[in-house]
Formats: structure tokens, C-alpha cells, sequence
């Protein structure tokens, strides 16, 4: 990951502050030995740090155009066009001020008759309950309670209705309606109070015919841990290959080994303002930010934590940020300081570097310490990448500054600068892009789309290969990383970084592999020059030798062959095809039944299918070979479906 895009203001100011130094001063900095002093170096060049203009602008605000928003969205609404109407409400709540209370209550009461309408109605009583929270007129509080009870009478919570609707004829006191419309409303409440009993009781008998019946409780939802990992993961150290995981015991496939949440996670811009900017969830429903109208919430709770931690410091600076063409990798360098607070790293700062490998592991997610030591490459970086970057620290330190972060004087400042230098050089090498899957209609293939990025510190220990052994898949902005293959016990447990493979030449990958993470790739596809997937020869089998663990040979046998015992050439011993050829067969059905069920929608059948598929195909035969990779491809297919995925078509309707 870069740290600026070219058709942004930070490139040209990065230009212009390298002309403005001398050789002499350059190399001044070059000789420089540690991130804070570089900072120090930059941040002392006064003129650069004048040049920069930031200003905290706090923009989107604008009661104005918050009622041109709500005029169409009431358009609209007349017009029965419920999605139309909840979007136009959606803006119209965005750009409506702080201080604009009342019309906050309003909006949010306007916006909930469309979610009734959608028949969307826990969302529904969410924002009616928000908009009695922001002084909804009184005159007008019939509205929200009849609304109210309307969708508690959908849910068939007869009690909570019935009580919604004495509370409609108490607001109806309150109301300037004309008389014989208020009468109206008052007679129609009333026959659901008189009703309501009735079904009150009927559901109270029912639910207790029901519960004699069923003796064992009602089963729970599984609830998703917020961090798992596989008891056979070990993560070991070499010093080739640095830290990377491990397994004890054998894995098949579909194994998850890892749930994590990020250390640090910030979404692209153009996503937002449909993804909470906290968790990654999509928003149809977003809780805006008080003051900016930049990103959006999917609850208060999200709203309470963002605002808590880091928003409060980023918000009125990302228009900024975006604009200069500062990279993903930017902001999540500065929300790698914002989420925590000043006197928190200045009491870290004497054991940064001091902790082993097994005090690191023990430390949880959110702890910087967890993920300072992960790998820069710092030695191996020219003086005028660490400029670039240190000039980048120096934009986003101000950020802080101006953001009122606490505790910055001097001293601070060049140490949390430094700081910021360290993360843009670790998240180079350790971050990861956080996905979506996204179909404009439902039976399409899909796009896995990068929506944001993440720092896993568990995920960033694991090794690329160009043939791995896991794939990964996001909800939100958690990570699942799951086997997709066998893994033989005290294997490297490898993930992939990008080109795989069956798809990218193996000096294609090597190359992009050095550049990007600096190293060689001594995979096993690498080492032996795999042929890619649409190279691989259908009419030549790879069986594996029946000598068992004491032979690795590889038979290569033509796919038209009359002599079923085949002897090893290094081992000696007799294989008999047949029983392969046999199983082969049996695979065949299997992927034409997982690939129907697959395009059914019924992904977790699916998926059993490819698993049973890949354990013959493991059984008998050796990658690479087509349809082990077939089985792999669809495998992955299956897995992307239980992470972030959005049809757009459906979306519309």
C-alpha cells in the first residue's frame, strides 16, 4: 500500500518541500537513526509546515439544503415511492445541523413512516424512538404513537400496541387537528383498544399450549466470538522466514482458524457513507455524526465509540485527508493514535521494544504494543522514502494538533510523530484490504471489492504462499480465515498476497511480490514453476504413490490407460489406478451437484459438497491438477458468500 495517489495536493506539496531542501540538508537527514528524529528534522522546517493550510472545516451542515432533501423526499412519499423517499429522508437527516433539533425529530419521524411503509419495522420504532429523544412537537405526537402501535400490531405484539394506542388517544389531547379528524382518530384507536384484548389473550393461550408442548428451551442464535484461534495454530520463528503460523495437528478443509478484529480498521471514501464507519456494517439506516456529515453510524452504540475515541479528532480533517490523496494506509497510521489517548502511549513508550514474542501474544487486540513490533523493513528504505513518509507523519501530526489531542508538547509531539512514521512503514507490509462482495443482481457472479483497509495482528503473522492453504472473508470489518485444503501437521499454515498461482505467470508474481513486501517467494509452486490453471494438462493424471508416507513421487499417467497397476519409479511399489480412476468419477457428480447448489443460493450445502470432493481428490491425486483447483476455486466461491456481500438490485427493490 502506497501512501498518496497521484491526483491528490500531497504529491505536488511532497515535490515542492524535497526542492526547497538542499543536498546538504537531505543528507543531514539521511544520516538521521530513528522515526522521531526524522520527524523532529521535517517538523522543524518551518516553511513546509506552514505550507500545508489545514483548517478543521466542518461541512454538509446545512438546513437549507436539509429541506430541499425532506421537499422531495414528502414528493416522494405521496407518490407511495417508499426506497425514493427513505433515501432523499436519509440526506435530508445527514445535512441537517446540530443545532437544528426539532427538525432532527422531524425527519427522523418522516423517515420512520417509510420504514413502516417498507415494512421495515424494527428500524421503524428505532427511529421513533430517536425522534421523541430530539423534542418531537407535541402537537404532533399522535403521529409517532399510532405510528407506533401500527408497527407493533405488524409484529404481533399485541401488548406493546394496545399500549401505543392508549397513548395515541392521550397525544390526541395535545393536537391541533381540526375536530372531526381528531374524532376520527380517536374512534379508530379505540376499537383497537377494545380489540386488543382479545388477542392479547388468544397469544397468551397459545404461547402457553405451546410451551407445555416443548419442554426443552428455545434454541439460541450462535453468537460469533469477537477473537477465536485454532488451538493447533502455533506460530514459530526462523530467521528465513521470520514469524509465521504453524499447525500441530493435520487440518482438512473448511477448518476456521481464525476470527479476529482489527486493530485498527478505516474505510475508503467512497464508502462512507453507506458502511458504519466503525464496524463496516452497510447502513440503510445510518446515525450520523453530529458535526460532519463524512461518515455515517449503523447504531448509537457505534456512534458512542467512534465519537469516543477516535472521530472526535478525525472529524472536520477527512475531506482533508481524502483530498490530498493520502492512501488508506494514512489514516489508519493517524486512527492508530486517535482511538487511544496521549497519557496511554506515554506510559507504553519504555517497553515498546523491550516485550519477547510470548508477552506480545498474551497482550489483546487494541494494544499498540501487540502491533509495534510487526516488520517495517526500516533498514532497507532509501532517505527519500522515509522523507516522503516523514513529510506524510508531519500532515497528519497536525491533524492532531489541530484536533485538540491531548497532551502535545513538544516533547510528545516528535515522540507520537515518530510514531505515526512507524505505523505508515508497518502497515506497508502487515495490512490488509477489508472486502465486499458486490452483485448488481443476485444471480450474477459477483465482485470482491475493497471497501477499506485493516491491521490483524494475529493474520499479519501469517506467511504468503502462492498456493495457500487458507482463504479469508470479512462480516463487517472481522476476519474469517479458513482452510481450504488438507494441511499436514507441523506445515507452514500459509495465506496469499496477492497473485495466486494459477493465475499470474511465476515471474509476474515474483516480481510483484519483491516490490510490494520485499521478499522471494520459495513456494512450492514457485520452486517446481507450476503451470497456470488454463496450462494444466486435462489428459495427463497426477496420481500419488500407494508407498504412503514413505514415498512422495508423483505418477503422471495419461488419462487413456489400459494397465492399472503402475510401479513407482523410485519407491518400487505398485499403485492400482483403478480405485482413483473410480473416485474420480464419483468427484465429477459431486461438482456438478455443489456447483447446482451454489447457484441455488444454498452456499453451506455447497460447501459440504466441495469438502467431500476435495477429500478424494486429496486422497488420490496431486497439485497441481485441474479439478483439485476447480474444487478449491469453488470452495472460496462458497466461503466469500458468508462474509460482506450487497446486490444492488435487491437493494432497489
Amino acid at each position: 500500500m502506497e501512501i498518496y495517489h497521484k491526483d491528490g495536493t500531497f504529491p505536488r506539496y511532497c515535490e515542492a518541500a524535497r526542492k526547497s531542501i538542499d543536498a546538504n540538508r537531505f543528507n543531514e537527514f539521511a544520516q538521521l537513526a530513528s522515526n522521531e528524529e526524522r520527524f523532529r528534522f521535517v517538523n522543524g522546517l518551518q516553511s513546509i509546515v506552514d505550507e500545508l493550510h489545514l483548517k478543521r472545516e466542518f461541512n454538509g451542515k446545512c438546513m437549507e439544503q436539509a429541506i430541499v432533501f425532506k421537499t422531495l423526499g414528502n414528493k416522494a412519499f405521496q407518490a407511495e415511492r417508499w426506497n425514493e423517499s427513505l433515501v432523499f429522508y436519509n440526506k435530508c437527516y445527514l445535512s441537517t445541523p446540530k443545532e437544528n433539533v426539532q427538525e432532527k425529530s422531524i425527519i427522523l419521524a418522516n423517515r420512520s413512516a417509510a420504514l413502516y411503509h417498507l415494512e421495515k419495522y424494527d428500524l421503524a420504532l428505532r427511529d421513533i424512538q430517536r425522534a421523541l429523544n430530539h423534542q418531537y412537537p407535541k402537537q404532533m405526537m399522535y403521529k409517532l404513537t399510532e405510528r407506533k402501535a401500527r408497527c407493533f400490531l405488524a409484529k404481533k405484539d399485541y401488548e406493546a400496541a394496545l399500549d401505543s394506542f392508549k397513548a395515541t388517544v392521550t397525544a390526541l389531547d395535545e393536537s391541533t387537528l381540526p375536530l372531526e379528524r381528531r374524532q376520527k382518530l380517536e374512534r379508530d384507536a379505540q376499537i383497537m383498544i377494545n380489540l386488543l384484548p382479545t388477542s392479547i389473550e388468544m397469544e397468551q393461550k397459545t404461547k402457553k399450549k405451546a410451551s407445555s408442548k416443548s419442554k426443552a428451551p428455545a434454541s439460541q442464535p450462535t453468537k460469533v466470538p469477537e477473537h477465536f484461534i485454532d488451538k493447533a495454530l502455533w506460530f514459530d520463528y526462523t530467521q528465513d522466514e521470520g514469524r509465521f503460523a504453524r499447525t500441530k495437528s493435520d487440518l482438512k478443509p473448511n477448518t476456521i482458524l481464525l476470527l479476529e478484529r482489527p486493530h485498527v480498521a478505516a474505510l475508503l471514501e467512497d464508502y462512507s457513507l453507506d458502511h458504519c464507519t466503525h464496524c463496516f456494517k452497510r447502513v440503510s439506516v445510518p446515525i450520523a455524526c453530529p458535526l460532519c456529515s463524512d461518515v455515517v453510524f449503523c447504531s448509537e452504540e457505534c456512534e458512542g465509540k467512534a465519537n469516543g475515541s477516535y472521530h472526535r479528532y478525525e472529524c472536520g480533517f477527512l475531506p482533508i485527508l481524502w483530498g490530498s490523496g493520502a492512501s488508506i494506509t494514512c489514516h489508519l497510521a493517524l486512527r492508530m493514535i486517535t482511538q487511544k489517548s496521549g497519557d496511554y502511549f506515554a506510559k507504553i513508550k519504555p517497553e515498546l521494544d523491550g516485550l519477547t514474542n510470548e508477552q506480545i501474544d498474551q497482550l489483546p487486540i487494541d494494544d499498540y504494543r501487540k502491533v509495534y513490533k510487526l516488520v517495517t523493513h526500516e533498514s532497507e528504505r532509501t532517505p527519500e522514502d522515509l522523507f516522503q513518509r516523514t513529510l506524510m507523519a508531519t500532515m497528519l501530526n497536525t491533524c492532531l494538533t489541530l484536533g485538540g489531542y491531548s497532551g502535545l508538547n513538544a516533547d510528545t509531539q516528535n515522540y507520537l510523530g515518530g510514531l505515526i512514521l512507524h505505523n505508515l512503514q508497518l502497515l506497508q507490509f502487515n495490512a490488509h484490504e477489508v472486502s465486499e462482495m458486490i452483485r448488481d443482481r443476485e444471480e450474477d457472479v459477483g465482485t470482491s471489492t475493497f471497501i477499506g483497509g485493516g491491521l490483524y495482528p494475529t493474520l499479519a503473522l501469517f506467511n504468503h504462499s502462492c498456493d495457500p492453504g487458507v482463504t479469508r472473508y470479512y462480516r463487517g470489518n472481522q476476519v474469517c480465515v479458513r482452510t481450504v485444503k488438507n494441511i499436514p501437521a507441523d506445515s507452514m499454515v500459509a495465506e496469499n498476497y496477492g497473485p495466486l498461482f494459477t493465475q499470474v505467470r511465476r515471474d509476474e508474481r515474483q516480481q510483484t511480490l519483491l516490490q510490494q513486501y520485499r521478499f522471494t517467494c520459495q513456494c512450492e509452486p514457485c520452486l517446481e514453476n507450476w503451470p497456470l490453471f488454463s496450462e494444466m494438462d486435462p489428459n495427463v493424471l497426477r496420481f500419488r504413490c500407494d508407498g504412503g508416507k514413505i514415498c512422495s513421487n508423483v505418477l503422471n499417467i495419461p488419462a487413456e490407460i489400459n494397465d492399472f497397476m503402475v510401479k513407482c519409479t523410485e519407491c518400487g511399489e505398485h499403485t492400482n489406478i483403478m480405485k482413483g480412476l473410480k473416485s474420480l468419477q464419483d468427484t465429477d457428480m459431486l461438482f456438478k451437484s455443489a456447483t447446482r447448489l451454489h447457484a441455488a443460493g444454498e452456499f453451506e450445502a455447497a460447501l459440504l459438497k466441495f469438502v467431500e470432493m476435495m477429500a478424494t481428490l486429496s486422497e488420490v491425486l496431486v497439485p497441481p491438477y485441474r479439478d483439485y483447483h476447480l474444487c478449491q476455486q469453488g470452495l472460496r466461491a462458497c466461503m466469500l458468500e458468508f462474509g460482506n456481500r450487497y446486490t444492488r438490485a435487491i437493494a432497489k427493490k
